[in-house]
């Protein structure tokens, strides 16, 4: 779980950065064309100014829908910081849970168990099903 969550937050925060470099490179383009068209209205220039204007409509629409990606790359970044927060924090209820069983009575190992199994289907010749709230891999740390 641990491993896994890292992974799919490495990958978010890949994904951002990209995201806010493609934003970075989209609001240079605009402040260049920007630029030049008062360029172009002062004289400097040797571009027409409705050229100018039209690839300044462009490039804004294309600033947009960066800025767009980076706030959704984001926000997907900081659900997954949260998702493993809640993750972290569930493995290391768990893991007290196990420390509490050894010394706790009948009882309280009851109500343990009934957090951590989600159901038991006992079938024909007595074989009994048991479904666990979480995978061993995640008990064990390993996804």
């Amino acid at each position: 779980m641990k491993l896994a969550s890292a992974r799919n937050e490495e990958t978010c925060r890949v994904a951002f950065k990209q995201a806010e470099k493609d934003f970075q490179n989209a609001q240079k383009q605009v402040t260049a064309l920007e630029e030049e068209a008062v360029k172009a209205l002062t004289g400097e220039s040797q571009l027409d100014l409705s050229f100018v204007n039209s690839m300044l409509v462009k490039h804004r629409a294309k600033l947009e829908a960066a800025q767009r990606a980076m706030e959704n790359a984001e926000a997907r970044l900081q659900t997954e910081k949260e998702n493993a927060k809640e993750a972290k924090a569930q493995i290391d209820e768990l893991l007290s849970w196990a420390e509490c069983f050894d010394k706790t009575d009948v009882g309280t190992r009851h109500l343990i168990i009934a957090r951590l199994i989600e159901r038991v289907d006992v079938r024909t010749g007595y074989k009994v099903h048991i479904k666990f709230k979480i995978s061993l891999k995640q008990f064990l740390g390993q996804e």
